[in-house]
């Protein structure tokens, strides 16, 4: 009957032993859910992030992504026989500006414009989207300091 009895002994004790060691961690989700948060907000800093604190190269990064605050699409309409029309504001003359359309596959499909280009009012370039499919692209505008993506969609 001993025999018998040290399986069941060694499985309960076992089981008490990985029982206290999930409760001394939380349980399996909410440790997931942590990493997971902590994995995303290294993603979307760069992965510069220090939890607790605020480190220089963030704030340097958030002073160069405020620098392009006033350069912005104001947005891309459809217009007629398959042209659409991007309206563009740019804060500061562009000696090069560069507009393409590109598939979601990241593959150019449209070269729009590219040369220098004035600030002052907003600027409308027109898109002739009659060789594409119809479906999801995103419209980018690179300019010497800045960077725009604008998401848009082809239906006929």
């Amino acid at each position: 009957m001993k025999i018998h009895l040290l399986p069941y002994l060694l499985f309960a004790l076992l089981s008490f032993a990985t029982s206290a060691s999930i409760n001394a961690y939380g349980n399996g989700k909410q440790q997931q859910a942590k990493l997971a948060a902590n994995y995303s907000k290294r993603i979307m800093t760069g992965g510069m992030f220090i939890p607790g604190r605020d480190s220089a190269t963030n704030a340097i990064r958030r002073a160069i992504v405020d620098t392009s605050k006033n350069n912005r699409i104001i947005g891309i309409r459809e217009g007629s026989s398959g042209v659409y029309q991007l309206e563009l504001d740019i804060a500061d003359n562009q000696q090069n500006l560069s507009i393409g359309i590109f598939n979601l596959l990241g593959k150019k499909v449209i070269d729009v414009h590219q040369g220098g280009e004035f600030a002052g009012r907003s600027k409308m370039f027109d898109i002739n989207v009659q060789g594409i499919p119809n479906g999801i692209y995103m419209c980018i505008v690179q300019g010497d300091n800045f960077r725009l993506a604008e998401k848009f969609y082809v239906s006929r």
